[in-house]
């Protein structure tokens, strides 16, 4: 599914704006290749960064 996010731009992550190819890991995670070029996991709630808080969302595009 292709998944935009919108919210804070945090350093190897998300940018806010940008379109991602995200796979359903379950209902509350999803797994997408982010800004670094790899695959990793974010929460569909409140995607961030790993050790810290976000201001964003996912929205289903």
């Amino acid at each position: 599914m292709k998944l935009k996010y919108i919210g804070d731009s945090f350093f190897e992550g998300l940018t806010d704006g940008q379109f991602y190819e995200g796979k359903d890991v379950n209902i509350f995670c999803v797994a997408l290749i982010d800004d670094t070029g790899k695959e990793k996991i974010y929460s569909r709630l409140n995607p961030g960064p790993f050790a810290g808080r976000s201001l964003g969302r996912f929205e289903i595009a």
